[in-house]
């Protein structure tokens, strides 16, 4: 803030407080009125106050009490004694409301940052944009409520799919590890779950622009591509199956026994690794599958292969 702050941050603490002066609370409620950075800087300091201060046996904002059991109920009497104590209360309520207010801005689920998770299911949520995004299991999304500023900005952590709303006046950015993605309107899919810190992208619609530390490409419709810190590299789509956590649906065209099996391992929680041994297979098999369990899929794909399926400890085996 300006030269004011410091005064107006202790004005704000104390009549939050209740230890203004009559004169003081009429200067407060002018610059309420008047003063846009003063009326931010109260509502912030009263949102912290609020979430430090009241407890789940309190269910109105009875200050009298809150301030009783913060060490605030303090005489109004001019002695020395008095007046000490009341800047020692003011110094401590201040150093709390500041280390709230770090709180506030800086903590995912606090004040200005939502945090959206999901858990051992997919999930979906509409931003404050209208866009929608929805999440593969074990992912999560963070951004600061109502996309204030110029731009659209989240951070991905796991796997999601974006319907982007059209607005050429405030891009919408992604951040996923060392990769972020640009778009204005469009449709994509993100894969940041990968250990290696790998990031996979899918468009269906539009064009995203992906960028790291040291280059940046787009990528459009039917395109696929993989980025990393220092790398983008980039193709026609391949992999149709990307999305089969989103559509339950797992479908092969001519696709190999190796093709198969890692949109297995990469659809099904209970597979974290395969292995394929034996005789190799020239085979092609193309197939559908709508929300049929494990079970099922590695019996019908043991038919078309000619070869025994068993998952065992997480590793799913392909022998003869």
């Amino acid at each position: 803030m300006n030269s004011n702050g410091n005064m107006f941050e202790d004005l704000v603490v104390r009549h939050i407080s209740q230890l203004t002066t009559g004169e003081e609370n009429d200067t407060v409620e002018s610059l309420l009125k008047s003063d846009n950075s003063f009326r931010q800087l109260y509502r912030e300091y009263k949102f912290v106050w609020e979430q430090a201060a009241l407890t789940d046996d309190v269910v109105s904002q009875d200050w009298g009490s809150i301030r009783s059991r913060m060490g605030l109920n303090i005489s109004r009497s001019r002695s020395p004694f008095s007046s000490l104590l009341r800047v020692a209360a003011t110094l401590a309520l201040l150093i709390s409301v500041s280390s709230g207010l770090w709180v506030y801005w800086n903590v995912p689920g606090y004040g200005r940052w939502v945090v959206f998770e999901t858990g051992a299911s997919a999930d979906s949520i509409v931003l404050p944009d209208q866009s929608i995004a929805f999440l593969n299991r074990n992912s999560s999304l963070k951004f600061i409520n109502a996309f204030k500023g110029s731009e659209r900005s989240v951070k991905l952590d796991g796997q999601g799919y974006f319907e982007v709303k059209s607005d050429p006046n405030k891009p919408f950015n992604v951040e996923a590890g060392d990769v972020n993605v640009r778009v204005v309107g469009t449709a994509f899919h993100l894969d940041a779950s990968r250990h290696d810190g790998i990031v996979e992208l899918n468009v269906t619609k539009g064009t995203v622009l992906v960028k790291n530390r040291v280059e940046e490409t787009p990528v459009y419709a039917g395109e696929w591509a993989l980025a990393g810190d220092k790398v983008i590299g980039k193709g026609y789509a391949k992999d149709q199956n990307f999305l089969s956590w989103k559509t339950g649906i797992l479908e092969f065209n001519k696709a190999s026994l190796k093709e198969i099996a890692l949109a297995l391992s990469r659809h099904f929680t209970e597979i974290e690794s395969f292995e394929i041994s034996g005789n190799q297979t020239d085979i092609l098999v193309t197939t559908r599958f709508r929300s049929e369990s494990l079970d099922d899929i590695i019996d019908e794909l043991g038919v078309h292969f000619q070869k025994n399926f068993a998952l065992e400890n997480g590793v799913l085996t392909i022998t003869d």
